[in-house]
């Protein structure tokens, strides 16, 4: 069920955008767009680290255009969150605000948030006690826009079980079948056999793809996909458009966020119980996955440390190049 909130306030409208994001987020500029008087989400970016005006103008010219992507943005709302002093950033917010001005883009406030006190840029009023609570605000999230992006602690005996596992030949339903497994088994209980059977299929690109897809759809799409995947191998036969359009974003459909979160606790799960290709191999999906839910900042970190457990792994170039340029997904624009 959706949940509707109502702000009265700039107080309430500031806690408002940390609630659309769910979570409260550090050294992060925070853009909630509007279409009239409703917001339906919030995009988090790091701060600029250069301050000079013309870098400022491109930071603020390439996050506002992202942001219109969303179609019919008449309004928007800003959150500057810092440790440090937030007058370091006025000229970024000088920026937005003249940027939306030659957009035709109304500004509701842009607020700064630092652990010490919240407030208004321009307005020159600053509040020492916490921003207001929404009564109907669902919890927010422990931690900021880093928390969780570490993978589970190894435990050795489980390392070894998987190490010594087997698992079923990879006849398509066999291999599709475990993939849509993993959505529903449970992480604090994995199966080394399943665990041994995923970091197998991840370190072969054909199969890697196809399972992003399965994800991203359902079970019969992913066997659309192995069947095209062996096709290409085979034969260099085409890949069908629609399954190409999922693996690079370029579709409005939205996969269901539920999915593709039990497929990144599934590749993080098994990441952390196996060594070299296999170890980058599944870092590389967990990286896609979380670009695919528009957590760029946990992508960046897994793709990272996919590259350092091999340099050879192609997959993580092109998708890196992705997340360090700002994209992101098509099905992150629509509602």
């Amino acid at each position: 069920m959706t949940t509707i909130l109502k702000a009265e306030g700039k107080g309430e409208l500031l806690t408002a955008v940390t609630t659309l994001l769910g979570y409260t987020p550090t050294e992060s500029l925070v853009i909630a767009p509007f279409r009239g008087t409703r917001s339906h989400g919030a995009m988090r970016v790091d701060l600029p680290t250069a301050t000079d005006a013309d870098a400022l103008a491109a930071y603020t010219a390439e996050w506002l255009g992202t942001v219109c992507r969303l179609g019919g943005v008449t309004m928007i709302t800003a959150a500057i969150y810092t440790d440090g002093d937030q007058a370091r950033h006025a000229l970024l917010a000088e920026t937005l605000r003249t940027m939306c001005d030659l957009l035709g883009i109304d500004v509701a406030a842009i607020f700064y948030a630092t652990p010490a006190a919240w407030g208004e840029y321009f307005t020159g009023e600053e509040h020492t006690e916490p921003a207001p609570a929404l009564a109907n605000a669902p919890a927010l999230a422990t931690g900021d826009q880093h928390t969780g992006i570490e993978l589970p602690a190894t435990d050795p005996a489980l390392a070894a079980a998987v190490a010594a596992a087997t698992f079923p030949t990879d006849d398509e339903a066999s291999l599709t079948g475990m993939l849509e497994g993993v959505l529903t088994a449970d992480p604090n209980a994995p199966e080394p056999s399943t665990l041994a059977h995923l970091a197998a299929v991840m370190v072969i690109p054909a199969l890697r793809d196809a399972a992003l897809i399965q994800w991203a759809s359902d079970e019969q799409t992913g066997r659309e996909a192995v069947a095209a995947q062996t096709a290409y191998c085979a034969a260099g036969a085409a890949i069908p458009e629609h399954l190409a359009r999922i693996l690079v974003g370029d579709t409005m459909h939205r996969p269901d966020p539920a999915r593709l979160g039990a497929a990144l606790a599934a590749c993080r799960i098994a990441a952390a119980h196996v060594t070299g290709r296999e170890h980058a191999a599944l870092l590389a999906a967990a990286g896609w996955l979380a670009w695919a839910l528009g957590r760029s900042t946990h992508a960046g970190h897994y793709l990272d440390h996919a590259a350092q457990a091999d340099p050879e792994l192609t997959f993580v170039g092109l998708l890196s190049r992705l997340v360090t340029s700002g994209t992101l997904p098509a099905w992150v624009f629509t509602q």
